[in-house]
């Protein structure tokens, strides 16, 4: 199974767009697949002898797929049905055994032990050319598997066919047409027993069931890589680069070099644009810096900063008319309110005694201050009367403070007016007009100082001319002082600017400095280390080529790999592909005894990991359960005998090989499957070889069949050794289909035995068959009287109302005469006739019996083989 699945798996291979390395690993593997098959990965068992074989053979090994003939064949089938099997020696065949397979129905019956397995696995061999029991027992050479353990022989059996022209042919293997052909006890097993693990083991559920466990564990043994176990850098190499470590900061130096100038001259460029738009970093470091004795623009800017600037005196045009206007509104002001005051003078006189009067009151408030005559007798108080008359001169007092503000106003202009002479005075100190109208030391400003500044001087100009010309030069120096000032701050600015800019041209040069001399003492220190490791680089060279070749090994290994599992992981969905509603049909046809609602609508098999074994029930088809959950282990078995037979269906296999499969079922389902297998027409055009252990479900089978249908099949039965050490087997065995076997009795002459068959056919045709047609066309209901509770039914009693039954009006069948006429034909026969008695009690044993009449006896058989032929 493992080599024929893997070749399957390399047919993939062939349309695939893989690498030829690939293909190499997959022919590698084909080669030696019976050395890979036993090594698992414990310890790297599989994977070291993988790496060993690689090493050997790759430049030997084809990398083309060989495509194997039946790969190659259109897939067809050549055959009708098996013909023949010779065998022996094989297994437990030790000589040489020849077996007539001509038949659509083989039936095959032995105890456990007899031979059975034996002739399955012939059948096996010689369709697929292998047996998977074989490769779970993990022979590693299959021949030792197929020699019989007495003659430690082996010798290929040979198998026969009908081809459809009817002619016979040798069967040639074939395992990709022949496979879905077997269904096996051990494989329902096992897809019990794996349905009870836990789910992620549930996916391999088919590959189980479809014998394809070994080929799974096959590809489970490859390790995922080959990485640890081939050398993909080589000693040498791991050996310099060990040296080398002590260059990884030159290298990585570098490595980073390239990228650390190229960042470096988009920032000098940045900084170049950002100095002056389109200007390169050259040009601005000798613009700033200079050259050739050259100052650059920051020397040039910090010596004319280094320039002294007057200082400016803040006096304007504007402000000096403007104290000019004050002063003569003031003086004009002062003078007016001193002539005001002047008329007034007299009353100035009596405010001044008032004052006085109230000043001395405070000391001599009882008498009067002029002349102390006692307050209490003077005609006026005169305390009062200065109080009253100080009031009436109130605004003589403001006319006073009024005169005093503008004084002191005037004052402090004539002051600033001095000021301003002074500073009119400071650069012209010679032959200066004004300096003779400069205010000394100790000497205040006056109003006569300020009208002589207007008196007419020898040149015809007045000092107040003067003083205006000298204010307009001094504002127009001011003027050009701020000038300059702000010329300054604008080159301060600037040089600011610039400074920072330097600054920058500093740092971007010591790092390419920096950088650069990095650059040449890695350079230095590689070649130095290129110089004294020189014989080991070039063996270093040298070992490339095997390091490359392991490279391409492990690269396609790993590949390989992963497709073998991917392919493996597909294999379930490819092999129950478009089988889901045949599986329901043949599931629901297993269990036809179950009520309506316990069959299934739809069944959904794990095909992937986690996946789980759903079902729903017809009642609720959109409602999925865990099968595993709510299915007892019979159902379970029922699904995987349906699964297999679907797939049997499904490829239109010409036979069914069933070893043993059907004693796997309980025997609650075992009734069903036989009606399934031989009454629906699901298989009625395939060969059917069945084998089986169980005496009853032999018998059961013969007797589900017509009578024809029977004498038509072939019967084998494996019997005891009893000494012989080959195996036995009964050609010619008693047929269990009891009308067969009565008829085969009368035609011996054997009627006790004819009887006795007789009424056990006559039994089962009633109960199994005749009652069930009733119920179906007519009343079922019958009314059966019993000798006693542990008496059995009386076989007469039974048949008669059934035959009532049928031949009343209302029976629904139209052809009931062909069973009704047989059943009169048996109950014509005298009921207390010892032959009737015999089939309502059976043939029990008795000395001094009367003969048993031939002539009734041929009629009960009779009747029963129509009765047989009723009920096809």
């Amino acid at each position: 199974m493992i080599k024929t699945e893997y070749q399957r798996f390399l047919e993939t291979l062939v349309t695939s767009d893989v690498s030829d390395d690939v293909r190499k690993i997959a022919n590698l593997v084909q080669v030696h697949l019976q050395i890979l098959i036993p090594l698992s990965t414990a310890h790297g068992q599989r994977i070291k002898k993988t790496v060993d074989l690689a090493k050997e053979n790759w430049d030997s090994i084809c990398s083309n797929i060989q495509r194997t003939k039946e790969h190659e064949a259109v897939r067809t089938f050549p055959l009708s049905q098996i013909e023949s099997l010779t065998v022996g020696p094989f297994r437990g065949f030790k000589k040489q055994t020849h077996f007539d397979l001509a038949s659509k129905l083989v039936l095959i019956y032995g105890p456990n032990g007899t031979g059975k397995s034996s002739f399955c696995e012939a059948l096996e061999y010689a369709l697929l050319g292998n047996v998977t029991e074989a490769e779970s027992k993990r022979f590693r050479n299959q021949d030792d598997y197929f020699k019989n353990a007495h003659t430690r022989d082996f010798i290929p059996p040979l198998l026969t066919g009908m081809q459809k022209e009817e002619t016979n042919i040798p069967i040639t293997e074939n395992e990709s047409l022949y496979r879905f052909c077997f269904i096996e006890k051990n494989r329902i097993d096992n897809f019990s027993r794996i349905a009870a693990q836990v789910p992620a083991k549930q996916t391999e559920l088919i590959s189980t069931l479809f014998g394809l466990d070994t080929f799974t564990e096959f590809v489970r043994n490859f390790t995922d890589s080959m990485d640890k176990y081939i050398d993909l850098e080589g000693e040498k190499a791991k050996e310099l680069s060990k040296k080398e470590q002590v260059l990884a900061g030159c290298k990585q130096h570098l490595e980073k070099a390239p990228e650390e100038l190229l960042l470096l001259d988009e920032e000098e460029k940045a900084l170049a644009n950002e100095f002056r738009c389109n200007c390169t970093f050259s040009q601005m470091v000798l613009e700033l810096n200079g050259s050739n004795g050259n100052n650059g623009l920051i020397a040039q800017i910090e010596t004319e900063l280094e320039k002294h600037i007057g200082t400016k005196k803040n006096l304007t045009f504007s402000e000096l008319k403007i104290l000019k206007q004050s002063l003569e509104t003031n003086i004009l002001d002062l003078a007016a309110e001193q002539q005001n005051l002047a008329k007034v003078s007299q009353q100035v006189s009596y405010k001044q005694l008032y004052e006085a009067i109230i000043q001395v009151k405070e000391n001599n408030s009882g008498r009067c201050p002029a002349c102390q005559t006692p307050l209490s007798q003077v005609t006026i108080n005169p305390f009062n009367y200065a109080d009253t008359e100080l009031k009436k001169l109130q605004h003589l007092g403001e006319l006073q403070e009024l005169i005093k503000e503008k004084g002191n106003s005037i004052n402090k202009t004539l002051t600033k007016l001095s000021t301003i002479i002074d500073t009119c005075c400071l650069k012209v100190s010679d032959n200066n007009v004004l300096s003779a109208f400069k205010i000394g030391e100790g000497t205040s400003v006056t109003i006569d100082w300020w009208d002589s500044l207007h008196l007419q001087l020898t040149d015809g100009f007045t000092p107040w001319q003067y003083v205006e010309a000298r204010v307009k030069d001094i504002e127009n120096t001011d003027k050009e002082i701020d000038k300059v000032m702000e010329l300054r701050t604008e080159k301060q600015n600037d040089l600011k600017r610039l400074r920072k800019c330097a600054e920058k041209i500093v740092k971007l040069q010591t790092r390419r400095d920096s950088i650069t001399q990095t650059i040449k003492n890695s350079n230095e220190e590689i070649e130095n280390f290129k110089i004294e490791n020189a014989l080991l680089i070039e063996e270093v060279a040298t070992e490339k080529d095997v390091i490359a070749r392991n490279q391409s090994i492990a690269n396609a290994y790993t590949i390989f790999v992963q497709m073998i599992n991917t392919y493996n992981n597909n294999l379930p969905a490819q092999l129950v592909k478009d089988l889901g509603e045949t599986i329901v049909l043949l599931y629901n046809a297993f269990n036809r005894q179950d009520a309506e609602y316990e069959k299934l609508a739809v069944v959904k098999l794990p095909l992937q990991q986690n996946q789980q074994l759903k079902i729903s029930f017809k009642n609720e088809p959109t409602s999925f359960f865990d099968a595993l959950h709510i299915l007892s282990e019979g159902h379970i078995r029922c699904i995987g005998l349906a699964i297999l037979a679907a797939k049997n269906i499904k490829e239109d296999c010409p036979f069914l090989i069933f070893d043993d499969p059907i004693n796997a079922i309980d025997d609650d389902h075992r009734e069903s499957i036989r009606k399934t297998i031989f009454e629906d027409k699901y298989f009625e055009d395939k060969q059917i070889i069945l084998a089986c252990h169980g005496e009853e479900f032999f018998k059961d089978i013969q007797n589900l069949l017509p009578a024809e249908k029977v004498r038509q099949s072939k019967a084998l039965a494996f019997l005891p050794k009893n000494g012989d050490l080959n195996i036995c087997v009964d050609s010619n065995c008693a047929p269990r289909n009891y009308v067969v076997a009565s008829r085969a009795h009368f035609e011996k002459n054997e009627i006790r035995d004819s009887l006795d068959k007789s009424r056990k056919a006559l039994e089962s045709f009633a109960k199994q068959k005749i009652w069930c047609y009733v119920n179906k066309y007519g009343d079922g209901n019958l009314s059966i009287k019993m000798r006693s509770a542990t008496a059995p039914i009386e076989l007469r009693n039974l048949t008669e109302q059934l035959k009532n039954k049928i031949a009343k009006g209302d029976f629904s069948d139209q052809n009931k005469d062909v069973v009704l006429h047989p059943i009169e034909s048996l109950l014509g026969i005298n009921g207390d006739s010892r032959e009737w008695r015999y089939l309502n009690k059976g043939t029990h044993e008795e000395a001094d019996r009367a003969e048993f009449d031939r002539q009734t006896v041929n009629e009960i058989v009779t009747a029963l083989e129509q009765l047989d032929a009723a009920f096809p």
